[in-house]
């Protein structure tokens, strides 16, 4: 494959010699800082150029139109929400797509047996406009709905009255809404929120975000209901008790802790539930009580509960144990814990009293909660006082789907189960554990076709994340079908750092332990190589974000280990992120580089301040997602110029960019499966594998 671009020429990169900083005495180049300034003509012409020679090389793999058309076909497939209740009974929301929409669409069906009416279809709407939440008033008349541009963040909230489908002329305070609940009167609703950019410091654009309260129609201006005034990089969720006499309002320190406060709307008094910034808690009101689930001396979690009348003197309900407990809800007078079991999870249902009744059996090894802002979001829904339970379960192999249990029965019935061409039963899924280098065992999970021979020349993609409490659970995206339908072999590490076995193994990765995550990476290629799946060159090494930054690092640690990475929107320059957008508040998790020692650890790992002229690294592309939000867009188009430059022995080194792309990605269906067949081309590319040619 790679004889197919010979010779790539890729242009010169002004170097500049004199930009650079001082940090503890010691100085470090930053010769490629111009690039940063990404509407400039001279860092546009730039990026033109090197993404002109990346299209020059994926565009010409053999077969792209197969891949095409198998992304196509694992992409696009129906898609349906269990129902949300608003307004009279019988009255539901539901989300849907269908095969052929690029976006999901808000629905309504008035009645049991009555047909479903679009309220939002954002299908219609330009192509980079996203609808990145909608919120039915409690009445179901109207819908505070969030759209933004070139991505998913910093939405803006607009209310539409559903009946006559025309847009309210209110506008809610400040910028990057998020986390809307509706009073129960729908007379206005609460929402997080970081101030208008006039009224803080340049630089804090996305700081001080608060819980503001919104009253429709009103000239009153906002009124900040829970926020803080001595951390700014905390940000704030809200949430609406069953009961609809209590918001439930968070206050997070990133994903390490958070406090939880009631507000109690009769009075709109401030009740404290966990008020001190030491611990991860989700609080429900059940009937009267709390509950109260906890890593607070439980590292891997366990469930509380507490009166209203003294909410911080909790009590054991179900005690820790071996599994790692994320959500708890409480349906139909009944306790739905979801666990992760070895990075799965697995569903225990419980009395009101904590006692162990059965467990919920899943369809497959897969999983049934979700990473969001506010936290882990349980996949199992209904209401305390209601008798549907709804799963929601995916798996490597099976796409997400929606399933009805019913406890009297005992029965899990499909509700909505989509058909994405993938045969499940003709794919193994299995669990492997391995050694990193100081003794650790560390799990990954395995995905390849029935009857895989272990001959060593298998073209295997390994994938990490390892931060952020965020676990590597098995979940279905086209990208992967469509490598396993291509004959690939799917590996994910789930190495230290992430939240698969509670906050003892995401604290072993945090800061100055960060090499940990590391490590384990590493010891899971050569793991795969010595198993007998594949060797090193043809072994692609894929991560996103902080997994950018994982294979990022671990590809100039061990060269050799590896022979192609595909490192997406990731975090790069280790000593100056927290300059860029909310990035400040994620030294809790990477350390800081003012401080002496942590800056120095930082400095020894990041990729850009490690690239050596010595090392023959392997072919790599790194993808910079123009509209990010969440990670710097320039780092990867900086170091892409340092590799270039200063690094001649290995590579080729290629500069991807996603336009009209957030964090996530496109904003339409199309664009996410563009991407991911420029994805698969290089691959195909750098491991030497042929797909079928039309």
């Amino acid at each position: 494959m790679k004889a197919l671009n010979p010779a790539l020429s890729f242009p010169m990169t002004r170097r500049d010699p004199a930009t650079g900083y001082t940090l503890h005495g010691r100085l470090f180049e930053d010769p490629y800082s111009w690039l940063e300034q990404l509407t400039a003509p001279e860092p546009q012409a730039w990026v033109t150029a090197q993404e002109a020679i990346t299209h020059s090389v994926l565009h010409a793999v053999p077969g792209r139109e197969w891949l095409r058309d198998t992304v196509a076909r694992s992409a696009r497939f129906a898609r349906l929400s269990p129902p949300i209740p608003a307004g009279p009974p019988g009255r539901e929301f539901v989300w849907q797509a269908d095969a052929s929409d690029d976006k999901l669409k808000l629905l309504l069906r008035r009645g049991r047996g009555a047909p479903l009416e679009t309220v939002l279809d954002p299908n219609t709407w330009a192509s980079d406009e996203t609808l990145v939440f909608a919120v039915p008033s409690p009445d179901g008349a109207r819908v505070a709905f969030g759209k933004a541009v070139g991505g998913t963040h910093s939405p803006v909230i607009h209310v539409l009255d559903v009946e006559t489908g025309r847009l309210l002329g209110d506008r809610p305070y400040g910028t990057s809404h998020a986390s809307v609940v509706w009073r129960p009167d729908a007379s206005g609703f609460f929402y997080a929120a970081c101030p208008d950019p006039s009224e803080v410091a340049p630089g804090d654009e996305d700081h001080w975000n608060a819980i503001y309260e919104h009253r429709l129609g009103s000239d009153v201006p906002a009124r900040r209901i829970f926020g803080d005034d001595q951390v700014k990089e905390y940000w704030c969720t809200v949430r609406l008790s069953e009961c609809k006499r209590f918001a439930v309002l968070s206050k997070w320190d990133y994903v390490h802790a958070n406090v939880v406060y009631l507000l109690r709307l009769a009075d709109d008094v401030l009740v404290p539930v966990a008020p001190a910034m030491r611990s991860l808690n989700q609080v429900q009101v059940v009937e009267g009580s709390l509950l109260i689930q906890t890593d607070l001396d439980a590292p891997r979690g366990r469930l509380c509960v507490a009166s209203l009348e003294a909410p911080t003197e909790w009590r054991t309900l179900i005690p820790e144990g071996a599994d790692t407990l994320q959500t708890v809800t409480g349906i139909g007078g009944r306790l739905y814990a979801v666990y992760s079991h070895a990075a799965s999870h697995h569903v225990r249902i419980h009395a009101r009293d904590g006692t162990w009744l059965r467990d919920l059996v899943l369809p497959a090894l897969g999983s049934v909660n979700r990473n969001e802002g506010e936290g882990i979001v349980s996949g199992v829904s209904g209401a305390w006082n209601g008798d549907e339970v709804w799963v929601q379960f995916t798996s490597y192999v099976q796409p997400p789907s929606v399933y009805r249990y019913d406890f009297a029965t005992d029965r899990l019935s499909p509700y909505h189960v989509p058909d994405v061409g993938l045969d499940a039963s003709r794919y193994v899924t299995k669990q492997v554990w391995y050694a990193s280098p100081d003794g650790t065992r560390v799990s990954m999970f395995i995905i390849h076709r029935e009857g895989l021979p272990l001959d060593g020349r298998q073209a295997v993609r390994l994938n990490g994340y390892g931060g952020f409490n965020i676990s590597l659970e098995p979940r279905y995206s086209a990208l992967n079908a469509a490598w396993l339908k291509l004959g690939g072999v799917l590996a994910f590490a789930n190495v230290r750092g992430g939240g698969e076995y509670g906050r003892a193994w995401h604290e072993a990765a945090c800061k100055t332990r960060r090499q940990n995550a590391f490590d384990d990476y590493i010891a899971a290629a050569r793991w795969l190589v010595a198993a007998g799946y594949t060797t090193p060159a043809r072994l692609a090494s894929r991560g996103n974000s902080n997994g950018g930054l994982l294979v990022a690092v671990t590809a100039l640690q061990a060269p050799d280990a590896f022979g192609a990475v595909y490192c997406r929107a990731p975090i790069l320059d280790m000593l100056r992120f927290p300059s860029f957008s909310h990035l400040s508040s994620a030294t809790v998790e990477y350390g800081s580089p003012e401080d002496p020692v942590e800056g120095a650890y930082l400095a020894a790992y990041s990729p850009y301040h490690n690239v050596r002229s010595d090392r023959r690294y392997p072919v790599m592309t790194f993808v910079s997602a123009l509209n990010d939000r969440i990670a710097p867009p320039y780092d990867p188009i900086k170091m892409v110029a340092r590799l270039q430059a200063e690094a001649p022995q290995g590579g080729p080194y290629l500069l991807l960019p996603l336009r009209a792309s957030g964090h996530g990605g496109g904003t339409t269906l199309t664009a996410l499966v563009e991407q991911d067949v420029d994805e698969l081309s290089f691959y195909c590319w750098a491991l030497d594998v042929a797909p079928p040619v039309r």
